[in-house]
């Protein structure tokens, strides 16, 4: 089923709720249910990240006695793309697709006239190789976290995750990371741990490693919210997932044909850049092979309309979305050529299964 981002009710509206209990400024609409839980002020605030744990996966992967569906509040949405560049970065941020401009997986950068898979800075197409000296992404598309927000205010912030500002390695150390934050007297704390997203994506969806996988993440929430006191303990998800199979451009030369360069953003929401006077020949190609299978919009319309959410656009964001931009609705995705990485399981397309994400929260006393 499709199933369109909400702007009102999702993860950028967690994250307001956040900058507004610490009284900070929001650009966005809060979330009631979660304002009405830190009314209650609570000493701590953590907001765990599991990613890929979409709302399906929860339900379907896990019993009805698991802690994560006891104390599941409801689905609410992802950002589009429902992936884990602008999802994160949204939840980190308070800020829209449109406004951060970390659309996707990877974006075509002019100043070095490649495309860049924007989290590691590397060249997405070709070798792989570091793309820059510089990490371009965070060069042209700064931002203040939440963290950084509330540092600036004088509370104390913390992201415990791999890559935080408390790095840690293993799901054990995350929950002790966390435990010992709180016991420091952390105001807010930010965790991110990349499973179920690693093994779906190698597995696929529902395969038995990631039912493993899904349980071993209840145990983790159970054990750290037993450490936990005077917390509110909000769990969430950047996408869901759904097993898919692929398709190539360059098997069709009249699509292939028509391109400055290859696509970019994901392969289930793909950015194409095409040759001025070869605009209709480009959606013509496009709707004859993979019509059924995915929308086809200008991207100029796709702005407009507010499928990366409102605010103001950061003005890198009409660049990276080129001329034309494809959202998968069904099981397929489309990779340039096959010598393309391939996933099992991935996300970024404009089904409930990939932007319905779960609010859990569990107050610890």
């Amino acid at each position: 089923m499709i199933q369109y981002p909400d702007y009102q009710d999702g993860l950028v509206n967690l994250a307001c709720s956040v900058l507004k209990h610490y009284a900070l400024p929001t650009g966005h609409k809060t979330m009631s249910d979660v304002d009405g839980l830190l009314m209650k002020n609570p000493r701590h605030v953590v907001v765990l990240l599991l990613d890929g744990m979409g709302w399906a996966s929860l339900e379907e992967l896990l019993p009805e006695d698991s802690l994560l569906r006891q104390k599941a509040l409801r689905p609410i949405s992802s950002v589009f793309p429902p992936t884990t560049t602008a999802a994160t970065t949204s939840l980190s941020s308070g800020l829209t697709p449109a406004e951060h401009g970390w659309l996707g997986w990877s974006l075509y950068f002019e100043e070095t006239d490649d495309i860049v898979a924007i989290f590691p800075n590397t060249l997405h197409y070709g070798g792989r190789g570091p793309a820059a000296p510089i990490h371009l992404a965070k060069k042209h598309l700064p931002y203040a976290s939440l963290i950084d927000q509330l540092r600036t205010a004088g509370r104390t912030a913390h992201s415990v995750s791999p890559f935080g500002t408390y790095p840690i390695e293993t799901l054990e150390e995350l929950v002790e990371g966390v435990a010992a934050l709180t016991k420091a007297g952390t105001d807010y704390i930010y965790a991110y741990w990349p499973q179920p997203d690693s093994v779906m994506h190698h597995t696929g969806s529902a395969s038995r490693k990631t039912r493993s996988w899904m349980k071993r993440l209840d145990v983790a929430v159970r054990n750290l919210a037993e450490r936990l006191s005077d917390t509110l303990l909000i769990v969430t998800a950047d996408h869901g997932h759904r097993d898919n199979r692929y398709a190539y451009i360059t098997d069709h030369p009249d699509i292939a044909g028509t391109l400055v360069r290859p696509p970019s953003l994901e392969d289930r929401a793909l950015a194409f850049h095409v040759q001025a006077d070869r605009r209709e020949a480009f959606q013509q190609a496009f709707l004859a092979a993979f019509g059924d299978e995915f929308l086809l919009c200008s991207s100029e319309r796709a702005l407009a309309e507010g499928l990366f959410g409102g605010g103001m656009p950061h003005p890198r964001v009409p660049g990276f979305l080129g001329d034309f931009l494809a959202i998968a609705t069904g099981d397929l995705a489309l990779a340039y050529d096959r010598s393309c990485h391939r996933f099992l399981s991935n996300h970024a397309g404009l089904t409930d299964r990939e932007m319905a994400v779960p609010l859990i929260a569990v107050e610890c006393p």
